[in-house]
């Protein structure tokens, strides 16, 4: 027999949280040769080798042909769990040689494997040590907890930079706005510094550039008048809006943080993005107009009019007993009469006008 594989080893499987069957490819005697080893994740150094009661190994027919096995889990590991075989064969000599009896090449052949089995165990194993120099004067424990060491300052300098940039991220942002916003600032400056000696050149020119210079001169006005932030109207703009920079009055060098007034409703917006052609505003920062004053008092009630004229004395169709009637000033039914005798006027509950008579 032979062994042709040198890797001694199987993984790390990291779990799914149901799979439980696992394989190996290397050579093993017997099933009880392996160790399976399970952590938190392939990368802690903390782990735990699993008691073979928690598992089964079920080998391969031919081990010389189709070396390895399966080893099944009793019961799935969580989800992301890491899980890793090993060959774990013991370090024993069982082979015994006499000069008498039998001599089989089979015997020899498994004692030969089972030598080159520890050699790749111990390969194996060696493979995952800390080897110090051969020269070191320090043993590879003194160098582990110097690295550990290292390790924790290192874990600790990490958390203090997180927390400094923590910090700082949010002045980071600001510091960025500011450049873009001086960036701008820089090429309007070097706009006006290129009018400017425009405006120069052209003041020792002829007296036909006159008008020239001018215009430059006005330019740079323009311009230097709205270096900083400004206010600026537009009759529709609205909130987290993007529109056209010809909404805008005026609508020349408008730049992050000017400020954007809706000229029909009040609403107060900053700019924040700008391209050659558009511009966007954000989230409403205020409405500039007051609120609702409180409704006025009540004006006094005017003087009261003035009586109407007089009207004309209405004919009574009982003539032998009164004469005329009218309503006076005071609104009060009154009667002239003529009659025999004084009489007592009223009105009964048929709405006619009787007379009583003192001596009736």
């Amino acid at each position: 027999m032979s062994i042709s594989q040198e890797l001694r080893r199987a993984g790390p499987y990291i779990s799914d949280g149901s799979t439980k069957a696992f394989t190996f490819s290397f050579k093993v005697m017997k099933g009880s040769d392996l160790s399976v080893v399970v952590a938190d994740n392939k990368d802690t150094s903390v782990s735990e080798t699993l008691a073979s009661t928690n598992y089964t190994v079920t080998l391969n027919d031919n081990q010389e042909n189709s070396p390895g096995g399966t080893v099944t889990l009793d019961n799935a590991l969580p989800s992301g769990k890491a899980l890793a075989i090993l060959s774990n064969a013991p370090f024993l000599q069982e082979k015994v040689f006499t000069n008498a009896g039998g001599f089989y090449p089979e015997v020899l052949n498994d004692a030969l494997d089972t030598l080159t089995i520890y050699c790749q165990q111990l390969k194996e194993a060696l493979g995952r040590c800390l080897i110090v120099p051969s020269t070191s004067e320090h043993t590879p424990q003194e160098v582990l907890a110097e690295v550990l060491e290292i390790a924790s300052t290192a874990n600790d300098y990490a958390q203090q930079a997180q927390a400094i940039y923590d910090t700082v991220k949010g002045d980071v942002a600001e510091i960025k706005a500011l450049k873009d916003e001086i960036d701008d600032l820089v090429l309007t400056f070097q706009t006006i510094e290129q009018l400017a000696a425009q405006a120069q050149a052209n003041a020792h020119s002829t007296n036909d550039d006159k008008l020239t210079c001018q215009q430059a001169l006005q330019q740079i006005q323009a311009i230097a008048a709205q270096t900083g932030f400004s206010t600026r109207t537009s009759p529709t703009v609205s909130e987290s809006e993007t529109f056209p920079l010809s909404n805008l009055t005026p609508s020349a060098y408008v730049k992050v943080g000017d400020l954007v007034l809706n000229s029909t409703n009040g609403d107060l917006f900053r700019i924040t993005a700008v391209t050659a052609t558009t511009a966007t505003v954000g989230a409403k920062i205020s409405n500039l107009r007051g609120p609702r004053g409180e409704r006025g008092l009540q004006g006094s009630p005017g003087p009261a009019g003035s009586p109407g004229e007089r009207g004309p004395m209405g004919q009574s169709p009982y003539a032998t007993c009164f004469g005329q009637f009218e309503v006076n000033e005071e609104g009060v039914l009154q009667l002239e009469y003529v009659g025999l005798a004084p009489a007592q006027f009223s009105i009964n509950d048929n709405g006619i006008v009787e007379a009583t008579y003192a001596n009736s």
